[in-house]
């Protein structure tokens, strides 16, 4: 006795699993690129004075910054400036090329768990204290050193 075999549709959820990843995808890599953007404007926004003269008024950066390498995922920790009083951003990419921004931390939290990088590829991260809509200090920049392989430090 032979039974009928349904006919799935799995070819067609795949395609559509398939958009909605890509989909999922440009949308991050457009809100990462608008971080860029408002951070690169941050910093040429101010024609009346030096550059330095912003981020001193700003406050003090954020210090301490140290990451633990877990292959994929990379924990970043640092010291609060501010005993908890503003909130902070993570600025990241691969080592060599223009750090994005990441995630924004919310007031008095000092770590943050970036996943999903490839454990192949050095990566640099800083952390920016946000005094200010223009008014922002950032913290020293921590890098991977993956020369021979995964979850170096």
């Amino acid at each position: 006795m032979a039974f009928p075999v349904a006919q799935s549709g799995s070819g067609r959820n795949r395609a559509a699993i398939v958009v909605a990843i890509v989909a999922v995808v440009v949308a991050v890599v457009a809100v990462i690129g608008l971080g860029v953007l408002i951070v690169s404007d941050r910093r040429a926004a101010s024609p009346t004075a030096p550059a330095e003269s912003s981020a001193a008024d700003a406050g003090p950066p954020p210090t301490g910054l140290e990451l633990r390498d877990d292959a994929a995922t990379i924990r970043l920790t640092w010291t609060d400036p501010s005993d908890g009083l503003v909130p902070f951003m993570v600025a990241g990419g691969r080592a060599g090329q223009a750090l994005g921004v990441l995630a924004t931390v919310g007031q008095g939290q000092t770590s943050y768990t970036v996943n999903g990088l490839n454990s192949r590829v050095d990566y640099c991260f800083t952390v920016l204290a946000v005094y200010g809509t223009n008014e922002f200090a950032t913290s020293s920049q921590v890098c991977t050193t993956r020369e021979s392989g995964a979850g170096q430090n």
